[in-house]
């Protein structure tokens, strides 16, 4: 059994004998070129993140003869790196002539509010001989860095930090209550307003999968509500805000209230199955697994978490839609899909917490509701078996990859989608199916159709694939006149949908997206496709998944061969819509086959479910010997979930990023412009950073050389923007000195290097050799790997001169109190 499996209990076990709980930080341990001689310090800089700080451990090689005495200090750090304050804690070790190499600890009393704070540990040797430092390589540990005598070195002391477990616990404990908090939040502001859309739709209750079948249909309807909101709420002339948004809140809330209080009336109360317990246990793993797992980052991953960000935050200084992105990027268009960012607006101004905190714990709460909304559509297609639906949702919440993965990607919006997308599969299938139904829920149903297509472009095609494989297996068996009826419906569900849309589709045509699936369309490849290999497979599915999936659709296919049918014909035109050079057709990235690859979990789970629930309704007894043994495997799984976060890879924003936003904020003048690491992506065509200087806009408030990536889609204030940013980067990474010499006369007076030094995503940083740059370089700010330089030739009486090119972008935030001149 691996470590990680018993960390629990062994927690338990050290807080009740009163042992120290340490951490495996940096557990890289090669002793290298660094030593240990007296008179000289050794630092290493961190993030405790756990309450109860007791000791830290470094990994130490004494050299033949090396004896005395180790005393390590431990102050804040700042901003720069250095000691912030006096010393609070230190500890003392005598060190013996002979002593192996190995870890060395150093404990001290406990520091009960050590969780997220920034501290410095100063490792300092009397007596004789040397020791040489185990270390690790700079990405070893992404929020701190070894120090030499106070100056900051690329490398990582190899270190473990130690905590009391009691202290521990009441940290778990804090959290524990802070994630019921937020599910409970977003239950009052999305499941509660879904339950009214769905009594005012008149959908029969015995056909939505239960009490919690219910919930997970109000929690994809109330999903989708909120971007229709906004985008009426502007045609309008109506802005958002915290008001606004505690109403709903309340609304739901009651609605909940209304809910338990309908039950005790009735006399039902709460009387669980065990397949609901079952489900209820594998949701409650999920999200604590998904909040748990995101605990230690500093804002969300990747590219696609820093423009998801930019766009809530705008949302937040608009109070609605927008058009410019104004002061964070030279874009003047908004046509993006918007659903996940105008309901982490809603949540920002429930909370009050900051935009970057609000779009990673409120997208992790969406990722276990892609799981969970599965649930009533899997009930329905295995004939009403709860166990179905057990199954399909512990699938994907805890035993596979997908979706927890997303959290990598930053990829919410499509998540978003994927939330909505099985809610309103169900809704239309049975809005079509129904021989006598309310209008009403036509109408609920066309609310969800539009508000899945402001939330995802992409996962709306999956839901017309879901329309087109209802009619080839189900539509064609109908009656005529059933027939006839299913079509009508139809197309009443798309008139709705499409008026509730008419505002955005007149919209569509400001930015470039009409221009970018005209080209798609016009030529490309036709050939052999994009279709992953095997080894790709199995990051969607693992090995044993599609193992499972095959003899799921064999079990299926001679059990309840339609809804199997059903199934494979749904994802098989998703899949040509993904892949149409399967059919000789361009247009491979209008969907783009990693899109659909990324939500094969829905059809794969959806499948092994119904052939679990092939068995009937449970017997006396054997529920809950079935939820005990689905719990089992839930928490085996959780464990494993863990892995599939990898901030090493894709995080851009570290603490030492953070800490360097704050001095950059306080010794910068608000008008100055950061160039910044980054590459050229999509085959060589759309400029992306590569480290946390990309956020330098939102976290900063200063403007960063490359905007967010929805540039390539939208309006830029400049029309050659992209070929201008496709030229400076070309030349920059040819090491041109004359390019840096064009940008700084042009008032890009500035280079921001961040902690991950330009490498996330790509091997080769745009200014990897800072000794070629160092003639053209200032160094003004160094904390850990962070570095700022100012660009020697840039003469500050020149600033407001000529922009890049003739233009000059100025915007102006008042309510911050801030500028950022853009020049390009």
């Amino acid at each position: 059994m691996r470590p990680g499996r018993v960390w629990v209990f062994g927690l338990l076990l050290g807080a009740l004998g009163g042992c120290r709980w340490a951490d495996a930080d940096q557990p890289v341990h090669p002793a290298g070129r660094f030593v240990l001689e007296p008179g000289h310090a050794i630092g290493q800089t961190f993030v405790a993140r756990r309450a109860g700080l007791a000791g830290i451990a470094f990994w130490l090689d004494p050299e033949p003869g090396a004896q005395g005495e180790l005393e390590v200090q431990l102050v804040p750090a700042s901003d720069s790196g250095a000691p912030a304050g006096s010393v609070f804690r230190s500890a003392r070790l005598r060190l013996p002539k002979g002593s192996p190499a190995g870890f060395y600890r150093f404990l001290f009393e406990p520091i009960p509010g050590s969780h997220d704070q920034d501290y410095l540990a100063l490792l300092r040797f009397q007596g004789s001989g040397r020791l040489r430092i185990g270390t690790g390589p700079p990405e070893a540990y992404l929020d701190g860095a070894l120090y030499v005598d106070g100056d900051p070195k690329e490398a990582q002391a190899t270190f473990r930090l130690i905590y009391d477990p009691l202290w521990i616990l009441t940290d778990v404990a804090r959290g524990a209550l802070k994630g019921l908090f937020l599910l409970g939040l977003s239950a009052c502001l999305y499941v509660g307003p879904g339950l009214w859309l769905l009594d005012l739709g008149g959908i029969p209750r015995h056909a939505q999968g239960g009490g919690l079948g219910r919930a997970a249909l109000a929690a994809g309807v109330g999903l989708a509500l909120y971007p229709v909101l906004f985008l009426w709420s502007d045609l309008l002339g109506l802005r958002w805000g915290p008001w606004g948004v505690g109403g709903i809140g309340a609304v739901g809330f009651l609605r909940l209230l209304w809910e338990g209080w309908r039950r005790w009336r009735t006399g039902r109360g709460f009387q669980p199955s065990g397949a609901d317990l079952a489900l209820i246990g594998t949701l409650g793993l999920g999200w604590g697994v998904r909040l748990w797992a995101v605990r230690n980052l500093e804002a969300p991953m990747w590219g696609d978490g820093f423009q998801h960000t930019v766009i809530t935050q705008l949302f937040l200084d608009h109070g609605g839609l927008f058009r410019s992105w104004a002061p964070y990027a030279p874009i003047e268009s908004f046509t993006y899909h918007f659903g996940f960012h105008s309901t982490m607006a809603v949540l920002a101004w429930a909370t009050g917490w900051s935009v970057e905190k609000v779009v990673l714990l409120g997208g992790q709460v969406l990722n276990g509701w892609s799981a969970w909304t599965l649930y009533p559509l899997a009930v329905r297609l295995a004939g009403g078996s709860p166990w179905a639906g057990v199954v399909t949702v512990l699938l994907p919440a805890l035993l596979w990859p997908m979706p927890m993965f997303y959290v990598n990607w930053g990829r919410y919006p499509q998540l978003a989608g994927q939330v909505i997308l099985p809610v309103v599969v169900w809704l239309m299938w049975e809005w079509l199916e129904a021989p006598r139904i309310s209008r009403r829920a036509g109408l609920v149903t066309a609310l969800t159709v539009a508000g899945l297509a402001l939330t995802h472009y992409r996962v709306l095609v999956f839901f017309g694939a879901s329309l087109i494989g209802w009619g080839l297996v189900r539509g064609w068996a109908l009656p005529p006149s059933a027939r006839v009826r299913a079509i009508l419906r139809a197309a009443a569900v798309a008139l709705v949908a499409a008026a509730l849309l008419a505002p955005w589709l007149l919209r569509l045509g400001e930015g470039g997206l009409p221009a970018f699936l005209q080209r798609q369309m016009a030529g490309g490849d036709t050939g052999g496709g994009d279709l992953p290999g095997w080894g790709d497979l199995q990051r969607y599915l693992p090995e044993w998944g599609w193992i499972l999936l095959g003899l799921a659709v064999a079990i299926g296919g001679m059990r309840r061969p339609q809804e199997v049918a059903l199934v494979a014909a749904w994802w098989g035109v998703a899949f040509l819509t993904a892949h149409p050079s399967a059919l000789r057709l361009p247009g491979a990235m209008v969907v783009s086959g990693f899109a659909f690859w990324i939500a094969l979990y829905i059809p794969a789970a959806l499948m092994v479910g119904m052939a679990a629930g092939l068995g009937g309704r449970e017997r006396h007894g054997w529920g809950y010997l079935l939820a005990i043994l689905v719990g089992i495997a839930g928490i085996w799984g959780g464990v494993d979930r863990q892995r599939d976060i990898q901030p090493g890879v894709y995080a851009l924003v570290t603490r030492p990023d953070r800490r360097a936003m704050a001095w950059i904020r306080a010794h910068t003048p608000p008008e100055a412009r950061f160039l910044i690491n980054g590459f050229l992506a999509y085959e060589g065509q759309d400029a992306v950073g590569s480290d946390g200087g990309w956020w330098l806009p939102l976290l900063a408030r200063r403007a960063a050389f490359i905007p967010p990536l929805p540039y390539a889609i939208e309006r830029p204030r400049d029309p050659n923007l992209p070929v201008r940013l496709r030229e400076a980067i070309r030349r920059l990474a040819a090491r041109d000195p004359q390019a840096l010499a064009d940008l700084a006369r042009e008032g890009w007076c500035y280079l921001y290097i961040g902690q991950r030094r330009g490498h996330v995503n790509t091997p080769q940083a745009l200014f990897e050799d800072l000794n070629y740059w160092g003639g053209f370089l200032k160094e003004i700010y160094k904390n850990d790997l962070v570095l700022v330089f100012k660009i020697v030739s840039c003469n500050d009486e020149r600033k407001e001169s000529r922009g890049y090119r003739g233009l000059l972008l100025k915007w102006y935030c008042a309510e911050e109190g801030w500028r950022i001149n853009y020049r390009l």
